[in-house]
């Protein structure tokens, strides 16, 4: 979820860098195997061009923490692709690519509309509960501003 910080603003440092006549730093190529498998099994995202050309070791250190369930057959790729789903579409995430890619990727492992919908629906079941664990909490919050108020 955090990687989008960098898929937002690195191509934005990179042409406010360009427009302000600042090169990056040149640097020497580095072996980046995580990165490498990523875009190898078809889960790579152009979208982080931008940040692996300014630090490929950061971003494939990332890649490396999450890169394994890709990969690791201990959840078939249906299963992957449906709780990548699951994680771009939630209401905290909205990842509008990352779902766009996880669907495709989806239906082409055998998931069916329904099951894919299912998950969305679970998504939506994610916002209910971050509702109802809020509102006393806010109640709460509110009944202490009165009495603070007097």
């Amino acid at each position: 979820m955090a990687i989008h910080s960098c898929s937002l603003a690195a191509p934005i440092l990179l042409e406010e860098a360009e427009a302000a006549g600042v090169q990056p730093k040149a640097s020497t190529p580095i072996p980046t195997p995580a990165c490498d498998k990523m875009k190898a099994l078809g889960q790579w995202n152009e979208a982080w061009d931008p940040f692996l050309s300014l630090d490929p070791a950061w971003t494939d250190k990332f890649m490396a923490t999450g890169a394994g369930i890709y990969g690791s057959g201990v959840l078939p790729p249906k299963e992957v692709e449906l709780l990548s789903v699951a994680f771009d579409a939630s209401f905290t995430h909205m990842f509008a690519p990352g779902t766009r890619r996880h669907i495709h990727n989806a239906l082409k492992a055998g998931a069916s509309i329904e099951e894919i919908f299912a998950v969305l629906e679970l998504c939506v079941a994610q916002g209910v509960q971050a509702i109802n664990l809020g509102a006393p909490i806010l109640a709460e919050e509110l009944a202490a501003h009165a009495i603070r108020r007097g």
